[in-house]
């Protein structure tokens, strides 16, 4: 039996800090059309964000979702292709920005020297990560071939053809796999097809949703896999 284990992980918002961009739109939209923002107009909206991700996914999704905050915020049709326009123009400037979190060259670092296999499953395209990643390039070097994008399935997650894809590139089985990632659609792919699962929150998740879900783990971020390595070894060995 295969005994090694494989960490799989989603992209933005579990190894780099790309989900802070919807913040940033927000706010630059709302200045743009004078909105005045408040605590409900602001819980209303994630509240929104929430349903919509919960709902579906797909490469167009993250459009949508802005389309529909705009409506949120009061904007005509006219208002918001305008909007939709500078949020593009914000998204390409922020994207430049991303960085790493805290941790995550470690995390890598740690799993060279002990030899765990790692991939990447991502509903972003090939050209969406080489944008993320090509300014990480030490970072990037190590998933080679180890990347599986959206360019790469016909289905796309919470279906399990990423995961499977994975699994086979690192030649380990599904039931030695952790999946990692900061959103529902994660969390249920690894399930369906009994993987440990690991929800992070360093995306737009928060613990209480994740536990909706019944991941394995919920940490904090990528960084607390190593200190609880051997639960997680546990996890899989009771699957």
């Amino acid at each position: 039996m295969n005994q090694t284990i494989g960490f799989i992980f989603d992209l933005d918002g579990t190894l780099i800090n790309s989900t802070n961009i919807g913040k940033i739109i927000e706010k630059k939209v709302s200045e743009k059309f004078n909105i005045e923002m408040n605590e409900k107009i602001q819980s209303e909206i994630d509240s929104l964000i929430y349903e919509l991700i919960q709902g579906e996914n797909h490469k167009k999704l993250g459009t949508k979702i802005m389309n529909e905050i705009f409506k949120k915020l009061g904007l005509n049709l006219f208002q918001r292709v305008r909007a939709l326009m500078l949020a593009s123009r914000i998204f390409k400037q922020e994207i430049a920005k991303i960085k790493l979190y805290e941790g995550v060259e470690e995390l890598f670092e740690f799993f060279d020297e002990n030899s765990f296999p790692y991939s990447i499953a991502t509903t972003s395209s090939r050209k969406e990560v080489n944008d993320r990643l090509l300014k990480f390039p030490r970072f990037y070097e190590k998933f080679e071939n180890k990347i599986i994008t959206r360019n790469d399935v016909k289905n796309l997650k919470p279906n399990p053809e990423s995961i499977k894809k994975a699994s086979q590139i690192m030649n380990v089985p599904l039931a030695r796999c952790v999946m990692v990632g900061d959103m529902h659609t994660d969390i249920i792919m690894g399930n369906s097809v009994g993987s440990v699962t690991i929800g992070v929150l360093t995306g737009i998740f928060t613990k209480e949703a994740f536990q909706k879900l019944n991941p394995d783990f919920i940490f904090t971020s990528v960084a607390e896999i190593p200190k609880n390595l051997d639960k997680i070894i546990e996890k899989l060995n009771h699957k």
